[in-house]
């Protein structure tokens, strides 16, 4: 009798799960012992960290024990904080007829005028070339001579102006030019020609 030729036998599911499973508890022990070794490393840590916490905490504690606690420097204001309403109420004034009223006018605005000194010469034809360079800056200026101890002096003036922002609008212009201007004050012409 021919026997027939055999075939391998196949391994049956429940085989390989049960080849699988052996080979999961043969598995090196190396991982699950490396996270139980970092827990218990982990508790111990926690647990000392804690003791040295109270351990420090007990410390301070015990001085702030020994010291005796001052009372706390408050100081309470009764009554008002101002003078002025009981200053006021027991004022008294003077209404003698014999005092003269304050002036309660605004001052003019013309008390006052503003000029740019924009230079000044010896030589009159000097003044009148800065005056020139003036006009072409659109500006109009006025010479004026002057005696002083050094001698005769033209002075170049610009102004005086109605407003601060002409000034300005002068003083800009002029320091554009590379000219220098020196800010003069001085009372009305009547005024001065009075005294």
């Amino acid at each position: 009798m021919a026997r027939k030729p055999t075939k391998p036998r196949r391994q049956t599911t429940t085989n390989r799960g049960a080849a699988t499973r052996s080979s999961a508890a043969s598995a090196p022990p190396t991982l699950s012992a490396a996270h139980l070794q970092g827990f218990v490393a982990g508790c111990v840590t926690g647990v000392l960290a804690s003791l040295g916490t109270a351990h420090w905490s007990q410390q301070s504690e015990e001085p702030a024990r020994a010291r005796p606690a001052s009372p706390p420097n408050l100081r309470v204001e009764t009554g008002p904080r101002f003078d002025f309403y009981e200053v006021l109420p027991n004022q008294e004034l003077d209404l003698n007829p014999e005092i003269e009223p304050a002036d309660l006018q605004a001052p003019s605005r013309d008390s006052a005028q503003y000029l740019l000194q924009v230079g000044s010469f010896r030589k009159e034809a000097d003044a009148d070339r800065r005056r020139g360079e003036l006009a072409l800056l659109g500006l109009n200026a006025s010479i004026e001579a002057g005696e002083s101890n050094n001698g005769r002096w033209f002075r170049v003036y610009l102004g005086p102006f109605a407003s601060h922002s002409e000034m300005a609008r002068a003083r800009t212009l002029t320091a554009e030019a590379d000219m220098d201007t020196l800010l003069l004050k001085r009372e009305p012409r009547s005024e001065r020609e009075v005294r």
